[in-house]
């Protein structure tokens, strides 16, 4: 068992240097030497004993300020995992459909660091690709992981590999729109082969993949590359947008007689989450971005750890004990002084 002293802030120990001059006070004052030598020999002897009951009380109560430590604590069992994310988002035509909604707790949608002017206000009627890009910018602003993108029409590509760079990816997040990526034709098979293909085969970290979506898929069968997800560890967290009575596919908030009913598809989602062992998140939830960073916080913590760090017990209340102790003391040499029998 290790038991050398350790400080928190040892620093705080160079305070000692004041009792320093208190002592030399006693002997070098001449005011203080005069009042001593017209003392009789007891009173000498409680005025010495309480003077040095106080130099100790002050020494217990500096130590006990800069935290001392000795001894084997409780061994650390917890050790932070690294955790890799591939935001999935899907980028058809669906996705543009003005039905979503979005709550603001302080993220506004001009700021990629999250410090917007805005405060819990709910914003009705904004598109689907918006309500979920919003989701998820909160989460990598918020969580220092590697974050990657990966976007998909008819054909899953990825748009960023993982990266430290989340400035990169906000930026990314923020200059998605229909006119430059957008298209007719959903493919969440692709989608997630894409951001499945982001992964390093080599890492040890916890694998997830976004999938931001209304669930609408035209082609392409979700199933399989779910299998393949499970079979690779990879977890797959759904985001549904939109909502279940839809909105007009037109690119934009006013509909016409030609326009086509697109409604979200929970199941699809639903399934997508439950196969592969991860949430689903439903985007018109007012704490959706906060359910979504809870979430991936706890993936990045193991419980148990093959390896222990022992640390060493905080002791500072031993010394906080006697300080107290050595200060009543003290006192209590002065008692009876001045009475009279």
């Amino acid at each position: 068992m290790n038991e050398n002293f350790t400080f928190d802030k040892p620093w705080i120990l160079t305070g000692m240097i004041i009792i320093i001059p208190l002592i030399l006070s006693n002997y070098l004052s001449p005011l203080i030497k005069r009042i001593h030598g017209k003392l009789p020999p007891p009173l000498k002897i409680k005025f010495f004993a309480s003077r040095f009951f106080f130099y100790l009380f002050l020494a217990f109560l500096i130590t006990a300020a800069a935290g001392p430590r000795w001894g084997i604590g409780q061994a650390k069992n917890e050790y932070r995992r690294a955790v890799d994310v591939v935001l999935a988002i899907d980028v058809s035509k669906s996705m543009l459909v003005y039905d979503g909604k979005v709550v603001n707790n302080g993220f506004s949608g001009n700021d990629t660091r999250g410090g917007g002017a805005l405060a819990d206000t709910t914003t009705e009627g904004v598109t689907r690709l918006k309500q979920g890009t919003l989701i998820v910018r909160e989460a990598v602003a918020a969580l220092p992981m590697r974050f990657g993108v990966a976007v998909s029409r008819n054909r899953g590509i990825v748009a960023i590999p993982l990266t430290w760079d989340d400035g990169a990816v906000l930026a990314f997040l923020e200059t998605i729109d229909g006119s430059s990526l957008t298209g007719r034709g959903t493919n969440l098979e692709s989608l997630l082969e894409a951001g499945a293909g982001a992964f390093q085969t080599s890492s040890p970290s916890n694998r997830v993949i976004l999938l931001v979506s209304d669930g609408e898929a035209l082609t392409g069968s979700i199933k399989n590359a779910l299998s393949r997800c499970s079979r690779n560890d990879i977890i797959v967290t759904s985001i549904l947008t939109g909502t279940d009575e839809g909105g007009p596919v037109s690119g934009g908030p006013v509909s016409s007689s030609e326009d086509i009913i697109s409604r979200r598809d929970a199941a699809t989602m639903r399934m997508a989450a439950g196969l592969t062992g991860g949430i689903f998140i439903d985007a018109n939830r007012e704490d959706a971005a906060d359910v979504l960073i809870n979430y991936l916080r706890s993936l990045a913590v193991e419980t148990e750890s093959p390896v222990s760090n022992e640390i060493k017990k905080e002791r500072w209340f031993v010394f906080l004990l006697l300080a107290i102790m050595a200060y009543g003391v003290s006192k209590m040499c002065l008692l009876n002084i001045g009475s009279r029998k």
